[in-house]
């Protein structure tokens, strides 16, 4: 493999990441989309329909057929807002968080057993590698 630059490390590093990840999502009848959806849920729960497709990068039509998917599959529900009946919220379900929980923990244990041993510098100098990038170069 030879000597790599620093950002095809992380390049290819990312892509093998998520190509796997994809992979577990799909055993548990999720597309990446989806999961990224109950992962966004999962940290901040009843996020406007518009404001959570900002969160995942996509327009609130690409993410409709999504959330749609899911609510009928039980992982989420929709309510309107309260104070603003115009505004739908998105609700992650038990089921919905059963689910992200169990890829989340499968792909956990697979890089457990692959990656070497974390190595809290490793992490720390990442998180700064990401945060100079993101600030920088987005």
């Amino acid at each position: 493999m030879g000597e790599q630059p620093l950002d095809r490390l992380l390049i290819a590093t990312g892509a093998t990441l998520a190509r796997y990840r994809q992979r577990v999502a799909a055993a548990h009848g999720l597309s990446a989309t989806a999961l990224d959806l109950l992962a966004a849920l999962s940290s901040e729960d009843g996020l406007p329909h518009r404001e959570l497709a900002g969160r995942l990068g996509l327009t609130p039509a690409t993410l409709t057929p999504v959330v749609d998917t899911r609510e009928r599959a039980g992982d989420v529900r929709r309510e309107r807002d309260t104070d603003d009946r115009r505004v739908v919220r998105v609700y992650l379900t038990e089921s919905g968080r059963r689910r992200r929980e169990t890829v989340a923990d499968q792909v956990d244990r697979a890089l457990r057993d692959v990656v070497p041993r974390e190595d809290p510098a490793v992490r720390r100098y990442l998180g700064k590698v990401l945060a100079a990038v993101a600030g920088r170069l987005t």
